[in-house]
């Protein structure tokens, strides 16, 4: 959840300097100089040309390299996007966040005329995956669906309409009953906006103000952080998600770093993932008033007038607050007792395999925990296909789980009660592990927002 931005600096050398001392010094030894400086100046530009021959940026997709390095700045969600896959293998991150619109200018790409060597093909998965992908698309199963729209709305219209009935009524039951359907609509609302910025239709476009009329967040500011999460899943220095510490550690931290509150960490974790939203919508706030963008700043003060009038203050904040319990301890569960990839597993695997060993599946039992968890309980198939509208996510999951036996990959699923009590566990125990010198903080690599 923090941002730093690494610099990098290239030292210049003192030819020049040294030309115009001598020259003073000894004129007539100018042109027995000129020809010295010619010879000295030849290894040093060669030296260069070689430097910026391995700063070339490529990018591979599709089995073909692509010269990226002066086309990084026009890439719309960011050049930390391009940075990130410099001599990797970015085609399920290409297919899983672009529109088709975008996928057919990939041949328009600059190719690389002297690519890397020393890459490793795709693993086998990878080309499966890539085939089952295709295989899906050609089913139909990225197209929305009217009647799947309109389901995903009306459990959230409905407890917002509670909360409004129950704030008009002044018995504490009615007020807390407020405050908890106030809470379950803001969660939902946050699914609906996560749906729509990830989505790559014409209903999901026109929606995409939702996430600052209702969610009270700037989608820009969101996508931005959100979507690395998605193709870097807890990698250390890529994905914020897990940008915990000091209040949560999830890997042992460099003893430097270390928290003396960390040894009750399985006790306190409710707290703070219960400013979750509080915390996101001031982000939101200082992102579009930082970066001026006026009208999801108009929309975010449309939102709060709305809210502010429509609700008790007190029922509003208190449901913010409840909400990010319940938005955080969903979202996180399903990733933060799995791998985490640091130092020598950092980016060591494809990203199909990454997106396996980091993620499991929720099973819910009953139908209320079925409406809360907004699809996140399907988290493989989402995070393996981010812009399938969700409401088909249950119909792919045998599916899924049948490739995967396939494949040799292991598919995780728990219980609802069951993966919560694995991650209260896993934070127990590394609250116990000593700490260890040279880890890493999660400083993002390159800045994302």
């Amino acid at each position: 959840m923090r941002c730093s931005l690494l610099a990098f600096c290239v030292a210049s050398g003192a030819s020049a300097l040294l030309q115009h001392a001598g020259a003073r010094a000894l004129p007539m030894l100018s042109s027995v100089h000129r020809v010295g400086m010619n010879l000295a100046e030849a290894p040093a530009k060669t030296a260069s040309q070689a430097r910026k021959k391995q700063e070339r940026l490529h990018v591979r997709i599709d089995d073909q390299w692509y010269d990226l390095t002066n086309w990084r700045a026009a890439h719309p969600a960011g050049v930390h996007w391009i940075d990130a896959y410099k001599n990797k293998d970015a085609t399920e991150v290409m297919y899983a966040f672009h529109s088709d619109k975008a996928t057919k200018m990939i041949s328009r790409l600059p190719k690389s005329k002297e690519p890397p060597k020393d890459v490793p093909p795709p693993v086998a998965s990878s080309y499966a995956f890539r085939e089952l992908r295709q295989k899906l698309e050609n089913e139909g199963w990225f197209k929305p669906h009217w009647r799947g729209e309109v389901q995903k709305l009306l459990p959230w219209a409905g407890a917002l309409a509670a909360a409004k009935y129950l704030s008009l009524h002044s018995h504490p039951l009615a007020a807390l009953g407020a405050v908890f359907a106030y809470a379950v609509s803001n969660t939902l609302a946050g699914w609906l906006s996560h749906d729509y910025v990830h989505g790559r239709n014409p209903f999901s476009f026109a929606m995409r103000p939702f996430g600052e009329l209702v969610g009270g967040m700037s989608t820009t500011w969101w996508s931005m952080k959100h979507n690395m999460h998605h193709a870097l899943t807890n990698e250390i220095g890529y994905d914020e998600d897990v940008a915990l510490e000091p209040a949560i550690y999830l890997w042992q931290p460099d003893p430097k770093k270390d928290s003396g509150l960390r040894k009750w960490q399985h006790w306190y974790w409710p707290v703070p993932f219960s400013v979750l939203f509080l915390y996101w919508r001031f982000d939101s706030i200082k992102y579009v008033l930082k970066h001026k963008k006026w009208k999801e700043a108009s929309l975010l003060a449309a939102h709060w007038a709305t809210f502010g009038a429509l609700l008790p203050l007190k029922t509003l904040f208190l449901g913010i607050w409840l909400s990010g319990l319940l938005t955080a301890t969903i979202v996180t569960v399903t990733h933060q007792s799995e791998e985490i990839f640091i130092k020598d597993t950092l980016r060591k695997y494809d990203f199909t395999e990454a997106q396996f060993r980091s993620t499991r599946d929720a099973m819910m039992g009953n139908w209320f925990s079925d409406i809360l968890w907004g699809g996140m309980q399907w988290q493989l198939e989402h995070h393996l296909f981010p812009i399938m509208p969700r409401y088909k996510y249950k119909a792919l999951h045998p599916v899924l789980k049948a490739w995967a036996e396939e494949h040799k990959l292991e598919f995780r699923t728990s219980g609802e009660i069951e993966i919560m009590v694995q991650n209260v566990r896993k934070l127990q125990e590394l609250s116990a592990l000593p700490a260890v010198a040279g880890n890493p903080d999660s400083t993002p690599i390159f800045k994302q927002v």
